[in-house]
C-alpha cells in the first residue's frame, strides 16, 4: 500500500514545507539549508504519512526503503526524531544510533510515543488542548564521540534573559546532543572551542547572527562538531520575556545561580516529583529543586511556581522547558546539595516544605521576608 503523502528529501530548492504536514522540525532544517548552513542528509515523513506506517508497517515499505538507502553510505547510523507542528520538550520518542534495518520499527516507536499518558500531560500543562500528531525525520547521524575534535552542543544568539546580543552556549566534548541537553554530562563555553576547533566555532557564531538578523527573532541552534566540521541540527527561534518583578523587600538571599528564565517565583520548596505534582493539585505553589532535568520531569516543571537546578545551563532542556512554559528559573546553583527533606546552599539549610523566592532575571534566591 502507497503513503498518502510523499516521503521528501529535505533540501534548499525543494518545496516549501508546511509544519502541520511536515513538523516544526524539519521547516527548521530547510530555513538552515536555504541559508547555506551544513545539515545533515535528512528526509521527512508526513504526518499522515507516520500514522499510516505505524498503524500497517507494510504500508510505504519500498518507499521507506529507498529513502533511507539514499541517506546513508556503508556504516551509517541514523537519528529518527519526531517533529510535531508544537514544540512539546521532550514529550516524544526520539532515537539514535539506529541501524538502516531497524528505521520503521523507530518511526513505529516515535509515532506511538504520541499516545503515551506522559505526552498527553505535556501537552495539556504546555496548554495545547490534545497531543499534536507528529511527522517524523530521518537524518544520517554524524558522529559527536568520534575523536578530540568532536562533541555536541547548544547555543543562542542572545541572552534568554537579557536578550542581549551576544552568541554563547554549551559544548561537551566526545559526547551526544542529548546528555548535553539533559546537563547529564561536563560542558565548557563556546570560547573553549577556538583552540581546538577555530573553523566550527567562527562558523557557529557567524551562523547565529546570520539568523538571528534574517529571521529578526533570537534564535537556538542544537549542533554537533565531527572532526571539526560543524553540523547545524535543530533551529529554533524564542521570545525574550520581559519581566521587571523584583524580589521582595527584605528577602534574605541564599544562592545566586544562572538566569534561565525571567521572573519571580515564590513557593514552597519540593525536590521529589510526585510530591511536587500532589502539593500543585492542591493549588499549593511549589518551588521545584532538582539535580537536573528529565522529559518525566516536565509535567511539573510547567506546573510549578519556579524551577532550581544544580546542574544545567542556558540552552538545556530544563532552561528550554521553563522559558516555554514562563516558569521562573534558576539553573546551575553553586554548592546546592539536595536531600530527602531538606536543600543546602552553601551552608544554609532549607527544608522541604519551606518558602523560597526565586528571581529568574538576576539568578537569586531568597528566604521571603519575615511577617511582623
Amino acid at each position: 500500500m502507497s503513503l498518502p503523502e510523499s516521503i521528501i528529501a529535505l533540501s534548499a530548492d525543494g518545496p516549501d514545507l508546511n509544519p502541520v504536514v511536515h513538523g516544526a522540525k524539519a521547516v527548521g532544517l530547510q530555513q538552515l539549508m536555504r541559508f547555506g548552513l551544513p545539515v545533515p542528509p535528512a528526509v521527512v515523513v508526513p504526518v499522515s504519512s507516520a500514522r499510516a506506517i505505524a498503524a500497517d508497517r507494510s504500508t510505504g515499505r519500498d518507499e521507506i526503503r529507498a529513502a533511507v538507502g539514499a541517506l546513508v553510505r556503508p556504516g551509517d547510523r541514523l537519528a529518527v526524531r519526531s517533529g510535531a507542528a508544537v514544540s512539546l520538550p521532550g514529550a516524544f520518542e526520539t532515537l539514535l544510533d539506529v541501524a538502516p534495518a531497524d528505521v520503521e520499527a523507530a518511526l513505529v516507536a516515535v509515532v506511538e510515543s504520541t499516545t503515551d499518558p506522559q505526552a498527553e500531560i505535556v501537552a495539556r500543562a504546555l496548554g495545547h488542548e490534545r497531543v499534536p500528531e507528529t511527522a517524523v525525520v530521518i537524518q544520517r547521524q554524524v558522529d559527536a564521540t568520534t575523536d578530540d575534535r568532536s562533541g555536541s552542543g547548544a547555543a543562542s544568539s542572545r541572552h534568554p534573559v537579557t536578550g542581549e546580543k551576544r552568541a554563547a552556549g554549551s559544548f561537551g566534548w566526545r559526547v551526544k546532543g542529548d546528555a548535553v541537553m539533559a546537563a547529564a554530562v561536563p560542558v565548557v563555553s563556546l570560547g573553549d572551542l577556538v583552540d581546538r576547533v577555530p573553523e566550527a566555532h567562527d562558523r557557529l557564531v557567524a551562523a547565529l547572527e546570520q539568523l538571528d538578523t534574517a529571521l529578526g527573532s533570537a534564535v537556538e541552534l542544537e549542533f554537533t562538531v565531527e572532526r571539526g566540521e560543524l553540523w547545524c541540527l535543530q533551529l529554533r527561534t524564542f521570545t525574550i520575556v520581559e519581566k521587571h518583578e523584583q524580589l521582595p523587600l527584605g528577602a534574605a538571599i541564599v544562592a545566586e545561580g544562572q538566569p534561565a528564565s525571567a521572573g519571580v517565583g515564590r513557593g514552597r520548596v519540593q525536590v521529589d516529583i510526585d510530591d511536587a505534582l500532589d502539593a500543585i493539585d492542591r493549588d499549593e505553589p511549589v518551588v521545584l529543586v532538582l539535580e537536573t532535568s528529565a522529559p518525566s520531569d516536565v509535567a511539573a516543571m510547567v506546573r510549578s511556581a519556579a524551577v532550581v537546578t544544580v546542574l544545567g545551563g542556558r540552552e538545556s532542556h530544563a532552561a528550554v522547558v521553563t522559558r516555554g512554559a514562563e516558569v521562573p528559573a534558576v539553573l546551575a546553583v553553586p554548592d546546592l546539595q539536595i536531600a530527602t527533606d531538606h536543600v543546602m546552599f552553601g551552608d544554609v539549610r532549607v527544608a522541604v516544605g519551606d518558602e523560597l523566592v526565586v528571581d529568574g532575571t538576576t539568578g537569586r534566591l531568597a528566604r521571603p521576608p519575615t511577617e511582623g
